[in-house]
C-alpha cells in the first residue's frame, strides 16, 4: 500500500493534559492523518471542551469513566480505528508535537520494509542541552547506540516509545493490542519485543521528527542530562521490567543487559537523585511484585 492511499488514524491518550499543547497536538496532526480518535483517562471536564473546536468526523473522542491506564485506553482507540477503516494506526502521547511530515516520513520507511511491525520517529526533548538519537540496537552482546548523520537513514532497532510508532492494520490483528495489565511502562517495550518474536521487524527513522518531553523534567546527576519520573512511575518500571523478563522469548543476554541498565537506573535514582529514598521503595515494591506475577494499578496510600 503506497502512503497516497493510507488511512491512518492517529490514537491519542490523555490524562489531565495541557490544553493548549494537546490543541497545538491536533492542529499538527489533521492534515497528516484521516482521523484522531482521542482517548480521554478521565480527564478534567474542562479538557473535553476541546472537542468542539475540531468536526466530529475529525475527531474522534472516547471518555473513559476512569484512569485504565495506557495500555487499555490505546486500545479502546486502536479497536474504534480498525473498525472504521484504518490501514495505520499512529500511537501519540498527549504532549508530543509531530513535525508537519512525520507520518509521510514514516509510511516511506513502512513501505520500503514490509517485514516491519513499525515506524517509530526520531524524537527530541527541547529541554536537553544535547540532543541524542533515541535509536537503539543489542548486538555482539553490547548496546549500539544508532546515530542519524544521514537524515534519510532509517534504522533496524529493538524497540520504540509508543509515542510517533505507526503500526499497519494487519501488523496488530496478528501480534495483538497492548498489554492493558501493565498499566504503564514497558508497554510499548513488550509489544515490540511479542511482534519480533513472531517475525517481525522494527524500524526507526532519521528522517521522521517528534518533540517529546520524556519525565516530568530533566536533571543533571553526574555531568549527564536524566530525565525525572515521579517515585511511583518507577513501581511501574521495576514491576514491569521483571514481567516482561519473565514473559518475553528473549536471548539470555539481552534479558541480562536489560537488567543491568535497570539496575543502574535503580543505584543512580536511589541513592544520587532528591527523594532518593522514595524511590529506592518504589524500585523495591516494584520488583518484589514483579516476581509475584502482580499486574494492574498500583493503589497509593490515602492522604489526609
Amino acid at each position: 500500500m503506497s502512503p497516497s492511499t493510507c488511512q491512518v488514524h492517529a490514537v491519542v491518550v490523555s490524562y489531565g493534559s495541557d490544553p493548549e499543547r494537546l490543541a497545538a497536538q491536533f492542529e499538527r496532526l489533521l492534515p497528516q492523518v484521516a482521523t484522531i480518535v482521542w482517548v480521554d483517562n478521565a480527564s478534567p471536564a474542562s479538557l473535553r471542551q476541546l472537542q468542539s473546536r475540531w468536526p466530529a468526523q475529525r475527531l474522534q473522542a472516547i471518555w473513559l469513566d476512569g484512569n485504565l491506564g495506557i495500555g487499555a485506553a490505546q486500545n479502546k482507540g486502536i479497536a474504534w480505528a480498525l473498525e472504521h477503516g484504518a490501514s495505520h494506526v499512529l500511537l501519540m502521547d498527549d504532549d508530543s508535537l509531530p513535525a508537519p511530515d512525520m507520518v509521510r516520513r514514516l509510511l516511506e520507511a513502512l513501505d520500503a520494509h514490509p517485514q516491519a511491525a513499525a515506524a517509530g520517529p526520531r524524537h527530541f526533548d527541547p529541554r536537553r542541552g544535547v540532543a541524542r538519537t533515541p535509536f537503539r540496537r543489542f548486538q555482539r552482546g553490547r548496546l549500539r547506540t544508532l546515530e542519524c548523520s544521514d537524515a534519510q537513514r532509517v534504522w533496524e532497532v529493538d524497540d520504540l516509545i509508543a509515542s510517533g510508532c505507526l503500526i499497519p492494520a494487519p501488523v496488530l490483528r496478528t501480534v495483538g493490542l497492548m498489554r492493558e495489565d501493565f498499566f504503564i511502562d514497558w508497554v510499548d517495550i513488550e509489544w515490540c519485543l511479542r511482534a519480533r518474536a513472531l517475525g517481525y521487524r522494527v524500524f526507526g527513522s532519521c528522517a521522521a521528527l517528534l518533540e517529546h518531553t520524556l519525565g516530568d523534567k530533566v536533571i543533571r546527576v553526574l555531568g549527564k542530562e536524566i530525565s525525572l519520573h515521579a517515585p511511583w512511575r518507577h513501581y511501574y518500571q521495576a514491576r514491569n521490567l521483571v514481567l516482561v523478563l519473565r514473559s518475553c522469548r528473549v536471548g539470555r543476554m539481552a534479558k541480562i543487559h536489560m537488567a543491568l541498565r535497570q539496575l543502574k537506573r535503580f543505584l543512580v535514582f536511589s541513592t544520587l537523585v532528591p527523594g532518593r529514598l522514595a524511590y529506592f521503595r518504589m524500585w523495591v515494591k516494584g520488583g518484589v511484585h514483579g516476581w509475584q506475577g502482580r499486574t494492574g494499578p498500583l493503589v497509593l496510600p490515602a492522604r489526609d
